[in-house]
Parts: structure tokens; sequence; C-alpha cells
């Protein structure tokens, strides 16, 4: 594929977002020349916005007080950063390894949906699997107790804090406690031992420089605090599902026009806790129940739809009593054999050539068996009456001699004729069960594998963004929690991408990768090891800060390689 066309295609799929942040850059330049950054004190950087203060210094201060509690808690967060940035740097290079085996193999995966642009950053309403009103929550905190640990930290060990404040790009994406660099990273305590009181106080006579152990304190303290909010949020959040229950299982997910149901007012989306008083939990139950009852008898339905309980009473129709199910399609490709004949996305296919065809399965089945320039005739069910259409089947178009009729955009359909119900179950109380057992897991890998993966789809549960859109639909808060509605589904909401955030923004940060805080933790403590065994503090000090170049080059690389490798071998 050629440059250009991939550049075409880049703009075609992210025109709106270029387009957003066009003007959003030209109204920082505009802002820019009229002095009204530089009058609010924001720096800007291309796109990118620091916006400082220099207030709450007092606030620092007074925290900053308890000194060896502090010094405790970022003295726990050494190991842990030390840790975490063995386990990402394992990580990373197995990740590369195994694509390298893939390349090797030709067996390597076309890129997902979590190789796009938008979803390799962390960004709220960006990221597809980050809902915008909950990640902006979980970003803020996580940005907040981040930045403002190495602030804490700052005054415990006599650092000056010069500023603190955050970074935009449209929306925040960053934190910062800006340090006196000169004194954070300039020379080590161990260096100005070599210098004289003289020549220190001449070049900072007000200052003392940072030894490795404070600046390594200061750096550890934003990785500790990120892991103790996930902690603390976490813990929160599992106690507040323990207030939720799943209301039911199933669901209607479609209504046939002019049946039963639609004549009564039900429809897609709403909930279905009983038939007759019997509580139904899947929707087999559910079928074989209407399909048992004697003929003209009533269906009284407990439903509930927006948060409103119902009890709807149907009267089935008997002369049109019986499941049937098929594949039903939503859309047809113009100018092949379906628009021909007349179909329409939405239809039901449940036969071909007298063939029942009882789910999406069974039609790609007769399909594959089917040639180019063969005669069908497809049996649709619609609006509860079954319609012949002849079909001439076209060529595929991606090559080979079967059949192609121009559909697409499956789904397995089974409908109650006597009712007009479509219903469908989503496992609620077992995705519920399974998220109160995390915490059990915790004791291995996997619980530690799970609450990184949670949000993207995954072997465990798919994907978990929270207890919102269609899913909170099947949850309610129970016991105490009850009076508090919907509130406790925002709660829940906020704690888990507030830990999450959290615990993901802490690993990242033990990366051995500068600028990164793991990056300047790995050079210092490759400095003081080097320095141990040959001596020579200056030189060693270079050489660590090559190393660490080296490492943080290693890993940019890396995480390139990870997600531009499908592309590579697939194409843009």
């Amino acid at each position: 594929m050629s440059q250009p066309n991939i550049i075409i295609t880049f703009i075609e799929s992210y025109w709106k977002i270029l387009l957003v942040i066009a003007v959003y850059w030209q109204t920082i330049i505009i802002l820019k020349q009229y002095g009204i950054l530089e009058k609010y004190n924001i720096d800007n950087h291309g796109p990118l916005l620091m916006i400082r203060t220099t207030k709450g210094q007092l606030f620092l201060d007074r925290i900053a007080r308890i000194k060896g509690f502090w010094r405790v808690f970022a003295d726990i967060g050494i190991p842990l950063m030390l840790l975490g940035m063995f386990l990402m740097f394992a990580l990373i290079i197995f990740s590369d390894v195994a694509m390298l085996f893939s390349l090797q193999q030709q067996t390597m995966p076309p890129p997902s949906e979590l190789h796009e642009l938008r979803n390799i950053f962390l960004l709220p309403g960006i990221n597809e699997f980050i809902p915008l009103v909950w990640g902006l929550i979980g970003l803020v905190v996580t940005l907040i107790v981040h930045e403002f640990s190495h602030a804490i930290l700052c005054k415990v060990e006599d650092i000056k804090v010069k500023s603190m404040g955050i970074i935009m790009v449209l929306i925040p994406i960053g934190g910062f406690a800006e340090p006196d660099e000169e004194q954070l990273f300039g020379k080590t305590g161990d260096e100005t031992d070599n210098e004289t009181d003289d020549e220190l106080n001449e070049k900072q006579p007000d200052i003392q420089p940072a030894s490795r152990r404070q600046r390594v304190r200061i750096l550890s303290a934003g990785v500790m605090a990120n892991f103790v909010t996930a902690l603390v949020a976490f813990i929160l959040f599992f106690i507040v599902i323990g207030s939720i229950a799943a209301v039911t299982n199933v669901m209607i997910t479609d209504v046939v026009p002019d049946s039963p149901a639609d004549k009564m007012g039900l429809t897609d989306f709403t909930l279905i806790t009983h038939v007759n008083g019997n509580k139904i939990d899947n929707a087999s139950a559910f079928y074989a129940y209407v399909d048992s009852l004697p003929s003209g008898e009533p269906l009284r339905l407990s439903t509930k739809n927006d948060g409103q309980l119902q009890e709807v009473v149907l009267i089935p129709e008997p002369e049109i009593n019986g499941i049937i199910s098929g594949a039903r399609f939503e859309n047809i490709v113009p100018g092949m054999p379906a628009e021909n004949a007349g179909l329409v996305g939405g239809m039901l296919i449940i036969s071909i050539d007298n063939t029942s065809i009882n789910n999406t399965q069974g039609f790609f089945d007769y399909m594959a068996n089917t040639t180019k320039g063969q005669k069908i005739t497809l049996g649709i069910f619609n609006k509860n009456v079954k319609v012949n259409y002849t079909i001439n089947l076209t060529g595929d178009p991606s090559g080979g001699d079967k059949g192609f009729i121009g559909i697409s955009e499956f789904s397995t359909v089974v409908i109650s004729r006597s009712t007009g119900l479509s219903v469908g179950e989503y496992p609620a109380r077992e995705l519920l069960h399974f998220l109160q057992m995390i915490p059990n897991m915790m004791g291995s890998v996997a619980g530690w594998v799970i609450i990184l993966v949670l949000p993207f789809p995954n072997p465990f549960i798919g994907s978990f963004q929270g207890f919102s859109g269609t899913l909170s639909m099947f949850y309610e808060p129970i016991g105490m929690a009850a009076p508090f509605g919907v509130g406790v589904f925002w709660l829940a909401n906020s704690l888990l991408w507030i830990g999450w955030l959290n615990f993901y923004v802490g690993l990242f940060n033990c990366l051995p990768m500068l600028p990164l805080d793991g990056g300047h933790v790995f050079k210092d403590t490759v400095h003081s090891i080097l320095a141990r065994l040959f001596g020579n503090e200056e030189k060693m000090g270079d050489l660590a800060g090559k190393i660490a170049t080296a490492f943080a080059i290693l890993m940019l690389a890396s995480l390139v390689f990870m997600i531009t490798a499908p592309y590579l071998v697939h194409g843009f």
C-alpha cells in the first residue's frame, strides 16, 4: 500500500479529531499572541499547555511537617517501584519476543481495536474503552495524588517547589510539581563532598543539592501514592458492589410489529423478571414456558424498563404458536443480489431452499456450499409471516467460486410467534459474581492480570467499563444502598476508574524509561551500584546516564514495535 493512501486513510478515519485539534491549536496561538497565556502563567509547547500556580505552598508545608511518616511512605515505595520496573520491563520484552516469534512463524494476528491510534493513549472519551466522565474523574485524581506526593516529599527533603499545575491537550493529560531542577537533578550529595564549602556556596549559596537517596524518595513517592490510592479505591469498589444485585439475565431484544407484545407497548431493552409469577433466569426457560401454555391462556409478564417496574398481560395468538429462529442481517451491500431482490436490513432468514436455518452458523454452512450463478430461495420471516425471495447469486468479491448474496452483520434471533417477542440473555449474575470474587484472586498472578485488562477485551469477562449504559439496566442497589438509587452506580464507577487508572499509571511510571519516574530511579540505582563497585562518582554518573538513555530508547522502540507490528504484516 502506498504512503499517500495510508495518509488519506488516516485523515478519513480521524478527520473530526484532527479538526478539533487544529481549532484548539489555533486558539492557543491567538491567546499567546495577545499575551493572555503569559498573563495567567501558562506556557505552551505546541498544542500542549502547562498551567502553573504558586498557590498552595503553605498547605504543602503543613502536610510535610510529619517528615518521618512521609519518608517511611516513600521508602516503602522504592522496592515497589523496583518490582514494578522489573515486571513492566519483563512484560514488554516477553511481548516483543512473542511478536518476533509470530513474525517468524507467519502467525501474526491482524490489528485489533487496541492498536488503533485513539486507543493507544489513556485519554477518556478518546480511548473507546475509557468513558469520558468516569475516566476524567479517575484521571484527575490520579494526577493530583501523583504530583502532590512529589511536592510533599520535596518539602520534606527541603527541595524548593517552584510551582504546581496541570498539563492539557484539550483535556487534562498530566500534572506536575515543578521542583528546583538544579537542586533535584544537579550534583548528588556525594559529589558535593568533593568540593569546598566556599565553592559550593558560590554556586548555590542558599540551596543544598539533593542526595541520591532524597531524589529516589521524591520520585518513588508518586508511584507509591498511585498504588495506595488504587488499593483504597478498589477496596471501596468491592465493598460498594456488595450492595448491588442483578435484576435478571433476560431482556427483550426484538418485538414483532402488530404482535400482541407490540400492541401492549413492550419495547426492546425491557427486562423480564417473572412470567405468571415464576422467576425466569434465561431465554430458554422463557420460550419453554410460553410454548407450554394452554391455548388462550393469558401471559402475565413482570418487566423493568428505565428503572420502572411494570406488569403486562398478553393474550398470545393461538393460531400462530410455536418458536421460530433464524439468522438476522442488518446491512445490504449496494448493487449485489440481495438489493436487486428487494431485501432490506433487519429481515430474518429462516430457510434456504426449504432447509431450515436456525442460527448464523447454519446460514454460513449452507452458503459455503453454493456457487456463483446458483439460484436459491430465501425464506424470510417478516411481520410474523414467511415470504420467499428468489436470489441469483454472484461470485464472492474476495475471490473463489463460492456464491455471494450481499448481506452482512448477522445475529441469531429466536422469536415466540404467539407473543411476537424475541428475548435474549446477558450473564448479569455471573458477571457480578466474577467481579465480587476478584479480591480472592489477588493472591495469584491471575488476579492482577484481570485488574490490569479489566476495561479492555479479555478472555475473562469480555470487557467491563463500569455500571453504565445498557449494562446498568441489569442491576439494582439493595439493602441499605437501595435508597441511593443510581448514586450507587455513580460511586462504583468513580471508584473503579480511580483505582484502575492509579494502578495503571503507577505501573507505567515504573518503566525504566526517561523521563518517567522509573527512568530517573533506574539511573540513580545504576549510578549507586557502579559507584560502589568502581568508585569515581562523576565517571560512573555519566555511564549510568548513558545506560538509562539506552534503556529508554529500547523501551520506546519496544512499545512502538508492539503497536505497529500487526500493521506492518497486514497493512494499515
